[in-house]
């Protein structure tokens, strides 16, 4: 079991990475950092992301972390670029663990920011394991998570969504999750897949289980402000 961990994503996307990790027991504290001056990150260039990750990196060394967990699928694709001497952990990593698990589909579609989608990462995994996909951007998809209005998302499937006979969805970012149920309601024939629960099971797994153990402090820091990152974890999960 780890001592401290800290979790680091574009705005609160995450946060239903935190949820997961803070019902096993993984890390005796977790910090959830947030950049959410620089959101969104899926607009940035390769150098831009280079530069903001690092610093990301740089600030939570100095919280004595033992992990880093980059959340971000955007953020996670310039990791080979970053400086750390703690260990970093990718969710892109356990999403390569979905479509391997997946392998000779022909039918899947991965759902990725721009940045994602423009690095090439994912079309290269679907290749290896001969994987058909499309691969969307949603571009409003993170704003109205962000924002909190998800009741008005339903007519903006029809907006990016052509097919929706999918036989596989892969999560491709963090905030996606959160529109689980209105992905399921568009894609009937679909099964979603999300990494973030993958990594929480790897996780899991390779710590050495504590008896009576407590649920992990949570602490909440951002570039900008923690209050909506403290509102969406209490609203979505009614804590």
């Amino acid at each position: 079991m780890y001592k401290k961990i800290a979790i680091f994503d574009s705005g609160v996307g995450g946060i239903g990475t935190l949820k997961l990790l803070s019902q096993k027991p993984i890390s005796e504290e977790i910090i959830y950092y947030a950049d959410n001056k620089n959101i969104p990150f899926g607009s940035k260039s390769k150098n831009e992301l280079i530069l903001i990750c690092q610093n990301a990196v740089n600030l939570l060394e100095k919280e004595n972390v033992e992990l880093i967990i980059f959340a971000c699928n955007t953020a996670s694709s310039v990791i080979s670029e970053l400086k750390s001497k703690v260990k970093i952990i990718s969710i892109i990593d356990y999403a390569k663990k979905g479509l391997e698990n997946i392998k000779n589909s022909q039918n899947t579609l991965v759902v990725a920011t721009k940045a994602t989608i423009n690095s090439g990462i994912y079309q290269s995994i679907c290749n290896s394991f001969n994987i058909k996909a499309d691969f969307i951007n949603p571009t409003d998809f993170v704003e109205l998570v962000e924002t909190m209005r998800i009741k008005n998302i339903k007519e903006y499937f029809h907006k990016y969504f052509i097919k929706n006979n999918y036989e596989y969805i892969l999560y491709a970012c963090t905030h996606y999750p959160f529109l689980d149920s209105e992905f399921n309601n568009y894609f009937l024939k679909a099964t979603t897949i999300d990494p973030a629960k993958i990594m929480v099971d790897c996780l899991e797994k390779s710590e050495i289980p504590v008896l009576n153990s407590t649920k992990p402090m949570l602490i909440f820091k951002a570039s900008k402000d923690t209050t909506i990152l403290k509102r969406f974890y209490e609203r979505i999960f009614d804590v």
